[in-house]
């Protein structure tokens, strides 16, 4: 293993957290948006204290990934950058936007302009940074990008389903983790329920997406697909237990092993995904050992890595062990 394969294996782990992490907000900002009923500001209010004072710790994960892949692997950056400025940039507005809209709806007080309104944005900037990322990988795998014609990423079926997916495993992580928020509390117990059928739910859509994007993968991206058969079945069998575990999990209440199981079903599909794409960065244009920067250079920043986590993870597990628990919704 080379010092570039072991920085690349680092960039998957903070892509796994974010998914995991980052990813369970942008789903409850998808609950938020398709929150109905009599209890819907109650789930709102849930889905609010849930993600809480920790909500923009979560972007520390995609920063180090832009980071690295900027430090470790400089072509591929640019190739990135000049080719996926559409998905990219929605997928950053929308983060902008969900984080201005969270704040001035959680603190505003309404000095900023009625409550609901910021409500749309939160919501809906949420929808939209998953599936832009989602569109993005896509786009990696096929390797149908290009400086010259910027809206192909966009117009692909396979990109667009991709996108879909994304959402869909975010909502269905964000039900999951939101079930134990709500029976955390005798005040928010009788949303166990909503959340629940919603887990059920979102793994019914992430499982019918799968099913119709496993035609299109074989035709849109018959490199990495060809090597997902050969290598990723095991990491893809993981992930199905992984979500019928979770499901089973909440059935009987145990939410712990529930959220557990759920990151295990997002996280086995996400490495299946990485496993089968290397060698390649981006498919057809740039490749692991093509991109790779110096190995001094690249030693320098798995030193940087390792410290920083020694510096970073402490206090991020404080602070959500501290802030993590929801406040009594009415």
């Amino acid at each position: 293993m080379t010092s570039a394969d072991l920085l690349l294996i680092v960039m998957v782990i903070g892509l796994t957290a974010y998914a995991l992490l980052g990813g369970a907000d942008f789903g409850g900002g998808v609950w938020d948006l398709l929150a109905r009923g009599p209890d819907a500001r109650s789930q709102r209010r849930l889905i609010s204290a849930s993600i809480g004072p920790v909500w923009e710790a979560n972007h520390v994960w995609l920063v180090f990934i832009v980071v690295a892949l900027f430090s470790g692997f400089p072509p591929a950056y640019g190739v990135v950058g000049s080719s996926l400025e559409i998905p990219l940039a929605a997928a950053l507005v929308g983060i902008v936007l969900r984080g201005a809209a969270y704040v001035y709806r959680a603190y505003g007080a309404g000095a900023a302009g009625p409550d609901h309104w910021w409500g749309h944005v939160f919501a809906i900037s949420s929808t939209i940074t998953p599936f832009a990322l989602g569109v993005t990988g896509a786009a990696l795998a096929t390797g149908k990008m290009s400086t010259s014609d910027q809206l192909e990423p966009v117009r692909s079926v396979f990109g667009l389903g991709c996108g879909l997916f994304a959402v869909a495993a975010t909502a269905f992580l964000a039900a999951v983790y939101l079930c134990k928020d709500a029976g955390a509390s005798p005040a928010t117990a009788h949303l166990v329920p909503v959340f629940r059928r919603r887990a059920f739910g979102g793994a019914v859509v992430c499982g019918v997406l799968a099913l119709i994007l496993l035609p299109l993968f074989a035709h849109e991206a018959p490199v990495v697909a060809g090597r997902f058969g050969d290598r990723s079945v095991p990491l893809v069998a993981l992930s199905a237990v992984g979500g019928v575990a979770a499901l089973v999990a909440l059935g009987r209440n145990q939410f712990v092993a529930a959220r557990l199981a759920a990151g295990l079903a997002v996280g086995g599909m996400l490495w299946g995904w990485a496993v089968a794409q290397y060698p390649d960065l981006i498919v057809g244009q740039v490749t692991v050992d093509d991109a790779a920067a110096p190995s001094p250079n690249i030693h320098a920043m798995l030193y940087t890595v390792a410290g920083g986590l020694v510096i970073v993870l402490p206090p991020m597990i404080i602070l959500y062990r501290l802030f993590t628990r929801p406040e009594p919704v009415d």
